[in-house]
């Protein structure tokens, strides 16, 4: 497939040549810049192109425009730019001469009255015009609307975008969902650099964490929903592209700004949150050479007070009519501090025939988190109480050269990237602790039929009769390192007057290296692990305790540990009540104690490092995708714009794993394996906008993308353990997605931009986990040669497959973006964002029924039958429906936003019983800024709240809509200055 696409590049190039040499020898261009009259500013994207041809396109981020070319003779140029005024001017076009004409467009205003555009109606007309000039399907957010909101990160100012919703994390975006699908099937980048995946230990699947780019290092955001050939194809829901800041056109002087911000917590009632930002910024020779530097420390308060149940139905005769019980829950009050450190230097230089451009990216997130928590199982009535402490630190970095260059007849450009992620997680150790006669099942009548709250009414906490049951803990860290390179060539064709184009084509390549690593000790105090007691008892000073009812075991109780200067506070807003709270650091300090003496014992198996469990998680290995692409922009006219064009990608992944029997626990005998494996596909792509009006446009897309498998389940490995197998599926396929989408956009200066939107994925090939699965050695067989077959008797098979069954994703999105400039004073002022999405989905999940077919009278036992089959939900993450208006005044200096974001239904928790689902409850959030400029050196004071009302994240089980989760982080407000000079 390569040489047939090299072949067909050359055979257009050379078509190209010969056709071009003729056009050449009798054409002129035209260039320049478009500004703003009254500030002189630049008006990216501004939509230039002379009347009645196809000659003309948009302006660049910097104002500049050029149409190259163009046959002699006399044309009338039109530059328009949503709202301000157009302008019309006749140029004439000479033989190899460069005509260079600067437009300054004026602002669109009432007759008679002065015109005050502020910087974020600017902002948000900056990006009207992008979205409606853009060649993809796309969504954008200026720098100037990412200031005007209140968002902690660049995910919450995702999120303010139509089809996106948010996972958070303590209150704070940690993901996206991109039209219902998932965080791993969507792609995140900083202007271009893939971030890799870094979500949890070990990393699961392909999914980035958002949370550790600050806001005020962003110069745009874009989310790209339908992709052209040019870009890559691992996406299936959309591309988040985060663009970084460089150099203001005007800093000949150095340019100062500082922002710094104190923070309340109302959860907490702490006011000691902080954030500061401070930039530098200038450019050099004639304004061609731009320097900017940024840092960014923060320190931010992530606590939360948790609620998590656990429902089953063990009366599955009454199918989808069958109440489910009760089986767990759990509460939990979260400590959770996060330190952000950042920073960027970009630098960019521009010379007569190209630019070239280095970026510099890093975040270092430094999260500290530790947990006391207490679980209700139900059957028996004890307690569980839980103090865990699990620090991790998220660092990445990237680093990006790209050059634009100016080559014969082509437009190059070359882009060169590296980018490094590492998740270590040093130490998670966990206590846990039985307290009997918790809750008594005989004093309480259908116990497990009560909702949360009112179980928890019986709860009788006792800490005097909590002893420790048992202690794990854990390290590890994931360590990421990607190389790319990619090389675009373009050149202008004409036709005709009326007919001409743009040839694009290119490739990339991408080499990834990754590694796990994971290790983990446990102990059970029901075993014979004196040592380990023993040992924190003596350095500790604390007295040991028969273990249970009594025996000649020992443990420590939960009394020694208690903290009593430690307060919970009004835990979920009063509605619970928790036990006695754990001092964590007396239980770091014993947690120290418990791993020093950790398998000094050789006959202890209370508390030692599990072979098992640790090895086989661990990995290596790497990822070549390498892809080529060809694509045309035909412009028919100045009204329609065809885009045909086809891509070629393949990924080879070659990763080391191990196989391994855990027969005997803490045991493990393993071989080292290692697959290579390629998958290329050929994805053809066409897009198509038409303007058949001034104020209205059509844009239909048609592409094909893909999903690569996550990292952690291709890698060659098995473990059979006593009871079960699991089992990596190295051999599955990418997910392949039809997309098709159509936006109708209504445009102009009074309406701004009003965008209609629908969109259809029609999905083959998707991972899903299968569950426990009962299969033949002979379907094993043909399905897992290498996988020894004796091992199948009595196991449950776990493993992940691409799923037959093709899955439907499709909805509506409906966007308003305007500023009500032909209102008279003071209602000129007012700005406002209102989007609204509704998504649907049909997925059809794997599952494996057991038929019992009666006891066989020979042997005495049941026998089963097992049929693989499937049921019908949503997708993980997706939601029903998506709301947010942000409505705003601004006037002179100051600016206020008052924002409202609701997300209803979203789909949680997939089972294949109606009782055992889990969907989100309705989400308001209401969020407001205020801002207000000072005339002494450019100072800004802001203040925001956010989650005024204190909303909590709350799940349901979908038969009884008793709570299934709910997390609590309460309202936060911000004060801050601003100072740029």
């Amino acid at each position: 497939m390569n040489i047939i696409l090299k072949n067909f590049n050359f055979i257009l190039f050379v078509s190209i040549l010969l056709i071009s040499n003729s056009i050449y020898s009798q054409s002129g261009s035209i260039k320049g810049t478009i500004t703003d009259e009254q500030t002189s500013e630049p008006l990216p994207f501004s939509n230039v192109f002379l009347v009645s041809t196809g000659f003309g396109g948009s302006a660049k981020v910097d104002g500049s425009y050029s149409i190259n070319n163009i046959p002699t003779g006399k044309y009338i140029i039109r530059v328009t730019y949503v709202g301000y005024k157009k302008i019309e001017q006749e140029i004439d076009i000479s033989s190899n001469r460069v005509v260079e004409i600067n437009f300054k467009l004026f602002p669109e205003s009432l007759q008679g009255e002065e015109v005050v555009v502020t910087s974020q109606a600017i902002g948000q007309q900056h990006a009207i015009n992008e979205q409606l000039n853009s060649i993809s399907v796309k969504n954008v957010v200026s720098s100037a609307r990412i200031q005007e909101l209140p968002d902690a990160n660049a995910a919450e100012s995702v999120s303010r975008l139509p089809g996106i919703s948010l996972i958070r994390t303590g209150g704070e975006g940690s993901q996206v969902v991109v039209r219902g699908l998932s965080p791993q099937y969507n792609r995140i980048t900083i202007d271009g650099v893939e971030l890799p995946g870094n979500i949890g230990s070990g990393s699961s699947d392909r999914a980035t964490d958002l949370s550790m780019i600050s806001s005020n290092m962003l110069g745009s955001i874009e989310v790209v929903k339908a992709i052209t050939p040019d870009m890559d194809a691992s996406v299936i829901g959309g591309t988040v592209n985060f663009g970084m800041r460089k150099a203001e056109k005007k800093a000949t002087d150095p340019v100062y700004e500082l922002v710094t911000q104190g923070t309340y917590n109302g959860l907490r009632e702490s006011y000691n949150d902080y954030k500061l930002v401070g930039s530098v910024e200038q450019r050099f020779f004639d304004e061609k050479f731009g320097v900017l530097i940024q840092v960014n420390v923060e320190d931010k308060n992530l606590g939360a007070n948790e609620l998590d149940v656990n429902y089953i139905l063990e009366d599955k005769s009454k199918g989808d009519e069958g109440l489910p019980l009760l089986n767990s829950m759990t509460l939990a009050d979260v400590v959770r501090t996060r330190q952000r450190y950042g920073g960027d230097i970009t630098l960019d230089y521009e010379h007569s025939s190209g630019e070239i451009g280095l970026m510099n990216f890093l975040s270092i997130n430094d999260t500290k988190s530790s947990s006391r928590s207490e679980s209700f199982p139900s059957d028996n009535g004890y307690i569980t109480y839980n103090i865990n402490n699990a620090p991790y630190k998220l660092t990445t970095f990237s680093n990006l050269l790209s050059a634009k260059q100016k080559v014969a007849m082509f437009d190059a450009e070359i882009k060169l990237s590296h980018s490094y992620s590492e998740r270590d997680a040093p130490g998670s150790l966990n206590f846990s602790f039985l307290q009997p006669g918790g809750v008594n099942p005989s004093d309480v009548p259908n116990l497990r039929k009560l909702t949360p709250k009112e179980l928890s009414s019986y709860v009788k906490h006792d800490a005097t009769d909590g002893y420790l049951q048992s202690i794990t803990y854990s390290n590890s860290i994931t360590e990421d390192r990607t190389f790319s390179g990619g090389l675009d060539l373009k050149t202008d064709i004409a036709f005709s007057n009326y007919i001409t184009g743009t040839l694009k084509f290119g490739g990339s390549y991408q080499y990834r290296k990754r590694s796990y690593n994971y290790e983990y000790w446990f102990g059970s105090m029901f075993d014979d692990g004196q040592t380990v007691v023993l040992a924190m008892a003596d350095e500790l000073n604390i007295k040991t305790v028969p273990l249970g009812t009594g025996g000649p075991l020992l443990t420590l109780a939960y009394d020694d540990f208690v903290d009593l200067d430690y307060e919970y506070g009004s835990f979920l807003d009063g509605d619970y009540e928790l036990g006695s709270p754990a001092n964590i650091d007396l239980v770091l300090e014993a947690g120290d104690i418990a791993i020093a003496n950790a398998g000094t014992n050789p006959a202890q198996v209370g508390f030692k490092y599990q072979v098992a469990s640790s090895k086989s998680s661990d990995y290596s290995g790497t990822e070549i995708k390498d892809a080529a692409y060809t694509m045309f922009i035909l412009n028919i006219g100045s009204d329609i714009t065809l885009i045909p064009g086809f891509r070629y990608q393949n990924l080879t992944t070659d990763y080391n794993g191990i196989r391994g029997l855990a027969l005997i626990a803490g045991q493990l005998q393993y071989t080292k394996s290692s697959e290579k494996i390629s998958h290329g596909y050929f994805l053809p792509m066409l897009n198509l906008k038409y303007r058949p009006l001034t104020w209205l446009q059509f844009h239909f897309a048609y592409t094909n993308t893909l999903n690569y498998p996550a990292y952690s389940i291709i890698t060659p490995k098995y473990l059979i353990g006593e009871s079960s197998i699991s089992y990596n599926n190295y051999r599955l396929k990418p997910a392949q997605s039809e997309n098709l989408d159509l936006a109708l956009s209504i445009y102009n200066n009074e309406i701004g931009l009003f965008t209609v939107s629908g969109f259809n994925k029609n999905i083959k090939d998707l991972i899903f986990n299968t569950g426990a699965r009962f299969p033949t050695s002979e379907k094993i067989s043909e399905e897992f040669p290498e996988f020894p077959t004796e091992f199948l008797a009595g196991r449950e098979f776990y493993t992940y497959i691409n799923n037959t069954n093709m899955i439907n994703v499709y909805g509506i999105e409906i966007d308003w973006q305007t500023h009500f400039w032909y209102l008279p004073q003071p209602f000129s002022g007012i700005v406002l964002n209102v989007n609204y999405t509704h998504i649907f989905s049909d997925a059809k999940y794997p599952r494996t029924e057991r038929i019992s077919l009666g006891y066989d009278p020979y042997t005495g036992t049941e026998k089963y039958e097992f049929i693989d089959t499937f049921y019908t939900a949503r997708l993980l993450n997706q939601p029903n429906d998506i709301f947010n208006i942000s409505a705003g005044y601004d006037y002179e200096g100051f600016s206020s936003r008052f924002s409202v974001s609701y997300k209803d239904n979203v789909f949680k928790e997939a089972a294949f019983w109606l009782q055992e689902r889990v969907h989100s409850d309705k989400y308001l959030r209401f969020d407001l800024s205020l801002k207000q400029k000072l005339p002494w050196y450019g100072i800004q004071l802001f203040f925001n709240l956010n989650n005024i009302t204190s909303e909590d994240d709350v799940d349901l089980n979908q038969k009884t809509a008793f709570p299934a989760s709910r997390q609590r982080y309460g309202m936060t407000g911000d004060f801050g200055i601003r100072i740029k000079m």
